[in-house]
């Protein structure tokens, strides 16, 4: 369950995300802004030490950028589109428009950057799966 906040303008808001990460920094939120449409749309998400920045394809973890391809970033917000679900490497091939082959070279190579720049596994293989799993830590 979750609380919608409004803000009147993004210094209030940069105060009460800072707030939220001092006091709880264990706590997960989604950024919301409106759009030109004044329709909701997702900036920014917080679990545990991750921020991920959709509109700049940005993931920091503990303030430090990790740094992945124009692929990755693709193949990343597919497997966090559903946190429920799981997919095989060939619906990723086939959700990114390249050859099986190809995709799993890039989603092994998503897995290693992470684990090594953060000793997390935000990314993680099941039997031939993958899924985004919200580490908190």
């Amino acid at each position: 369950m979750g609380e919608l906040l409004y803000f009147k303008n993004c210094e209030e808001r940069k105060k009460a995300e800072e707030l939220l990460k001092k006091c709880w920094p264990e706590v997960s939120f989604v950024v919301m802004r409106l759009d030109m449409q004044n329709i909701l749309e997702e900036e920014r998400i917080h679990f545990g030490k991750w921020d991920i920045e959709f509109e700049k394809k940005r993931m920091l973890y503990d303030g430090t950028e990790i740094v992945i391809t124009d692929l990755q970033w693709d193949i990343l917000q597919l497997l966090m589109s559903d946190t429920e679900l799981s997919f095989s490497i060939k619906e990723i091939a086939y959700a990114t428009n390249t050859g099986v082959h190809e995709a799993k070279i890039y989603v092994e190579d998503l897995l290693k950057t992470i684990k090594e720049q953060t000793d997390s596994a935000i990314v993680q293989k099941k039997e031939e799966r993958y899924a985004f799993v919200e580490i908190t830590d």
